[in-house]
């Protein structure tokens, strides 16, 4: 083995622990890094631009060492999608299996096959207090076998919620 395929490796195993079980709160969303700042209502957020004036952004975090992460909150699942503010709330999905060890495949390889599940999973959604990532509550919108396959390198929770007039939306299944 070469230190590349050494990293690739590491990096593989930290991403999807990370992507499995932790959503991370850190000031890279600007409705995050100040609780009396902006919603961030969308992927990407208002207007899906990616970035919001006025709001120091760090360039370098750390899960590891704790630098500029303000806490960690583990959500069982497999998720992709991104985190949304609204006010003090911020809301995530998951798609939890009945598999106690779901698959997940990360990092650079090529073509890769779909992933059969047949099993029951729970379609979640997940709110939690923005400035101290407690879980306020929890709903599951969906029981069931899904209705289509994933990718092995993506979840079945991939869509990121929006918020809009009041109504906050997601996708199951």
């Amino acid at each position: 083995m070469n230190q590349k395929t050494d990293f690739v490796r590491a990096r593989r195993t930290e991403r999807a622990r990370s992507l499995a079980v932790t959503v991370l709160f850190y000031s890279a969303i600007p409705a995050l890094a100040d609780p009396g700042s902006a919603n961030w209502p969308s992927f990407r957020g208002p207007q899906a631009r990616g970035v919001t004036e006025g709001q120091p952004t760090p360039i370098k975090w750390s899960a590891e060492t704790g630098e500029n992460i303000r806490w960690k909150t583990p959500i069982p699942g497999l998720a992709h999608s991104s985190p949304i503010v609204w006010g003090d709330k911020l809301f995530v999905t998951s798609a939890v299996s009945s598999d106690p060890n779901p698959y997940l495949r990360v990092g650079l390889y090529g073509e890769s096959p779909k992933h059969e599940e047949n099993v029951e999973h729970d379609f979640r959604l997940y709110c939690l207090d923005k400035k101290t990532g407690t879980i306020l509550w929890e709903k599951t919108a969906y029981r069931g076998v899904p209705k289509v396959m994933r990718h092995i390198k993506a979840t079945h929770a991939n869509c990121t919620p929006a918020i809009s007039e009041g109504v906050l939306y997601f996708r199951t299944r």
